[in-house]
């Protein structure tokens, strides 16, 4: 690291540490329900007895925009159970119901409109939670959180899954006082422990997008990092049993291909035959299958055009591998694509056409036999995870041009994959998870496994944290076995309104979890040291701010070769009238050493990349109003002469009713000077390179390789 900066930030983390007030987690509130053997019809009227006698909580508190104080309007919650579902019955007060925000949107997906949502902390671990939501018309969200799946960094704490769609049933209706909504969340939708008298952990929200305000019945506070350790308590549940979890769906899917380069036939039909299974082993665990699946009716990929010399990671879109997959995806090892995905000889049936011959057919995914997955938690809090998948042998087909002849080409044997996770909670919202991934290629292709520890350590008082992972990777040869390294850690304060932190990362040139996994790029020795600084009560003319400044330095493993040194500022804020604005930038100071653009096997050459300052602001007008403007702005400029670039981008909005929106943005890219970048072999040198701009130092240290186009 360059350690003028690393003091320079540690002694302002020491100096936040003298003036700064300590945060405390607010006292747990209690909610105590009762049994209700009445028929609750879910239809957002709460004109059952059973809602009149409940118990009411309320007494919620603001969470945003300035943490703390009481609610500005109150919101009554009700909630029930019987033998088969968790009932919950909201009315929201507002004033002028005719003014309340609502909008008509595709299933989670919450845009400029009020909400209100209940999360069950059913193990009261801090942990894992579920949330259920809806908005005055009645559009569902819902999701799956794990904390040890959460990246603090990038904002999210708890690890939200918003892909993960439980069944359930909800209804809203708007009404004198405002506007109400019921739910029915059968115990099918969520997982508890084996107890007959159950307590959850419990929180509750509501979102007033009219005033720009949200509301939670157990008081958040903003400065102490995620909401999962911040929930209150749900007691008087008891006798309840998880029901009959068991679903068959066979499926026959027919497809009709014209192929216009086929010689001969230029028509088949394909079909194919399967089955998905769920079954609910237990009141945690659930076993999943698919049988010969088949994924016709998933939304295909985007069209990449991939100029960068690393593998495009693209979105999962299939259900299977969407649904209850937080437990797999522990320390980041587990990239569903690789599961029927692009069989590992694919490449090499071009190199195995010969003279006169052509490739008329090359599988370009292996197909998938079965795949299993059981998942669950104990009621120790241990998350048990198991995963297996069996491809089928793939195959391309190569003709003779002369004699017409055809011969199959293996590309991938018979392969299994597996997966076993182990994730054991323990105090203090802590955990600690152990994963190994397995790629078992039958006949003469490699093996792969992987296994890796992650660790995310708390205080008790969720004032200081500690996470990180080890993991090693294991190729298997027919002679040799190639293993690699990988160890991170990253610690710091995370609560108060001054946070600070760092963390250290160690790749080897040998560490390749990508048989299951996905890494871009290994060999990476770098570190990296933040402080942020956040208010969250008024002052002056602000709602609120936040700012932080970082510093980072990396560096390749093996050899040790120096790579980047950069340092950035974040800087944004809400008025008091809500607009929405702020600034970020980074300096990359010294250039950068790009050794993956260059594609050398042996790092013996580099991409050189000229220092770079980046400049973004933005602005957001007030999301309240009918009429609503963004803009966008942003400045690049090189360490070469007269080379920068400029974009800026705006737009408007207008919510002409709750189920219409109409909006424009128009924008303008600039570049001067693009010229790209060069690249050099160390160790190489030359006196007539063909780039008269280079200096006597540059001829010296290599020679010039080529241009790298890059946009501005």
């Amino acid at each position: 690291m360059n350690y003028r900066i690393f003091a320079t930030l540690l002694l302002l983390s020491l100096w936040s540490q003298t003036y700064a007030q300590e945060a405390t987690l607010a006292p747990k509130k209690t909610h105590q329900i009762q049994r209700t053997t009445e028929k609750i019809t879910i239809d957002g009227n709460l004109n059952e007895s059973t809602w009149v006698q409940a118990n009411s909580a309320d007494g919620f508190y603001r969470s945003w925009p300035n943490p703390g104080p009481p609610a500005s309007l109150k919101t009554e919650v009700k909630i029930t159970y019987d033998d088969r579902a968790v009932y919950v019955a909201f009315q929201c007060y507002a004033p002028h119901p005719d003014s309340i925000l609502r909008r008509t949107t595709k299933r989670d997906q919450l845009e400029n409109t009020d909400f209100v949502s209940i999360v069950f902390d059913t193990y009261r671990d801090g942990q894992n939670a579920v949330l259920f939501a809806v908005s005055p018309e009645n559009v569902q969200y819902d999701s799956k959180f794990s904390v040890s799946n959460a990246n603090a960094n990038n904002g999210d704490a708890d690890g939200e899954d918003s892909s993960w769609d439980a069944v359930w049933v909800s209804a809203a209706t708007l009404n004198e006082k405002g506007w109400a909504a019921e739910f029915e969340i059968p115990y099918s939708a969520i997982r508890f422990p084996k107890k007959d008298i159950q307590e959850w952990g419990v929180n509750i929200y509501r979102r007033v997008a009219r005033i720009g305000e949200s509301h939670s019945w157990n008081e958040i506070k903003a400065n102490i990092n995620g909401s999962l350790s911040q929930m209150g308590i749900l007691q008087g549940v008891q006798g309840i049993k998880a029901p009959l979890r068991l679903s068959a769906t066979p499926f026959v899917a027919g497809y009709g291909n014209h192929f216009y380069n086929q010689p001969g036939s230029s028509f088949d039909t394909p079909y194919s035959i399967g089955m998905d299974i769920k079954y609910g082993i237990n009141e945690a665990f659930t076993l999943d299958a698919t049988l010969i699946p088949d994924f016709g009716q998933v939304r295909s990929d985007q069209n990449v055009l991939n100029l960068s010399p690393f593998e495009i990671r693209f979105n999962e879109n299939r259900p299977f591998f969407t649904e209850g997959t937080e437990l797999f995806n522990k320390g980041g090892l587990f990239y569903s694509r690789r599961v029927g995905g692009q069989p590992i000889g694919y490449w090499n049936a071009f190199d195995e056409v010969g003279d006169h011959e052509t490739l008329i057919s090359n599988q370009s995914n292996a197909l998938l036999i079965n795949a299993t997955k059981i998942s669950g938690r104990t009621n120790s809090g241990l998350g048990l995870g198991l995963f297996n998948a069996l491809e089928a042998p793939a195959h391309a087909i190569i003709r003779n041009d002369e004699t017409q002849e055809t011969r199959n080409v293996e590309t991938s044997p018979l392969v299994n994959k597996n997966i076993i996770v182990f994730d054991q909670n323990l105090k203090n919202n802590s955990s600690i998870a152990f994963i190994n991934t397995n790629v078992t290629r039958f006949g003469n292709t490699r093996d792969g496994n992987v296994s890796g520890l992650m660790y995310n350590l708390k205080t008790k008082k969720q004032n200081y944290g500690v996470n990180g992972k080890f993991a090693m990777s294991n190729r298997y040869h027919k002679t040799l076995v190639d293993r690699g390294y990988n160890a991170s850690f990253e610690g710091g304060k995370t609560s108060g309104n001054f946070q600070f932190g760092g963390g250290y990362t160690l790749e080897t040139d040998k560490y390749n979890p990508n048989d299951l996994g996905y890494l871009q790029s290994p060999n990476d020795n770098a570190g990296f040291v933040w402080v942020n600084y956040s208010k969250y009560k008024p002052w002056w003319k602000m709602n609120n701010f936040w700012t932080s400044i970082w510093a980072e330095e990396s560096r390749l493993f093996k050899p040790a070769n120096w790579v980047s040194n950069a340092v950035g500022f974040n800087f944004g804020f809400n008025t008091l009238k809500f607009h929405n604005m702020g600034i970020n930038g980074s300096y990359i100071y010294k250039g950068e050493h790009d050794y993956f653009e260059a594609g050398s096997e042996n790092f013996s050459r580099f991409v050189y990349v000229p220092s770079i300052l980046r400049i973004n602001g933005w602005y957001n007008s007030d999301h309240r109003k009918k009429l609503v403007a963004n803009a966008f702005y942003s400045y690049r400029k090189s360490g070469e002469t007269d080379r920068y670039a400029i974009s800026l981008y705006g737009g408007l909005r207008w919510r002409a009713s709750g189920k219409l929106t109409i909006g424009a943005n128009a924008g303008r890219d600039l570049s001067y000077r693009n010229m790209g970048n060069m690249a050099y072999s160390t160790g190489i040198s030359s006196e007539s390179i063909g780039y008269e701009t280079l200096s006597t130092t540059e001829k010296e240290q290599g020679i010039f390789l080529g241009y790298r186009n890059i946009s501005g």
